[in-house]
């Protein structure tokens, strides 16, 4: 347990760096740096997150570029890997929610994402989506005609098996830092 201090610190700044990013709407030149790397049909993918998700995608899509990373598909990726947390209804307390779950109780949260999906309305369904959003952002990002290993890294992109891969260590890496 000698990262939980820190992973909660980390957790405390990403909450407070979300709550300023919902302010303030994208700049003309994020919009078009995200365009840059989108096809049309996917842009509405992009386009429809909150705007936390929005600048934290891009925080990975620079991240990613100031390392030397210039894979189309891997900005792709980077730019979409959680847009079905808010076609899941994902909000922020659920959000908070499977932070402190997976900490406190890591089992509760497994039986949650092995169980079908509830209700819509119902106060589990966002939770689950969340739990989800990795599968659910896959199949939208299919959906939209994007690179299918854009769409392989957005499914594995919170998979620790599948971390052999160099494109997805570092798209995981850029995620975890942003």
């Amino acid at each position: 347990m000698i990262g939980w201090p820190r992973r909660v610190g980390y957790r405390v700044r990403q909450f407070a760096s979300a709550l300023g990013a919902a302010r303030r709407p994208l700049t003309a030149d994020e919009t078009a740096l995200a365009r840059r790397h989108l096809r049309p049909a996917a842009w509405p993918l992009f386009d429809a997150m909150a705007r936390a998700d929005q600048r934290h995608s891009l925080a990975v899509l620079r991240a990613l570029q100031a390392s030397g990373q210039t894979d189309q598909a891997l900005a792709q990726a980077a730019l979409l890997h959680d847009c079905a947390k808010h076609a899941g209804g994902v909000r922020l307390w659920q959000r908070v929610a499977k932070v402190l779950l997976m900490a406190f109780w890591p089992g509760w949260l497994r039986r949650l994402a092995a169980a079908p999906a509830p209700l819509e309305g119902s106060w589990r369904a966002g939770l689950w989506a969340h739990l989800h959003h990795p599968a659910r952002g896959a199949e939208l990002a299919a959906a939209a005609g994007c690179d299918p290993l854009a769409v392989a890294l957005i499914r594995h992109h919170e998979a620790l098996a599948d971390a052999d891969d160099p494109l997805l260590r570092a798209l995981q890496s850029a995620d975890d830092d942003h």
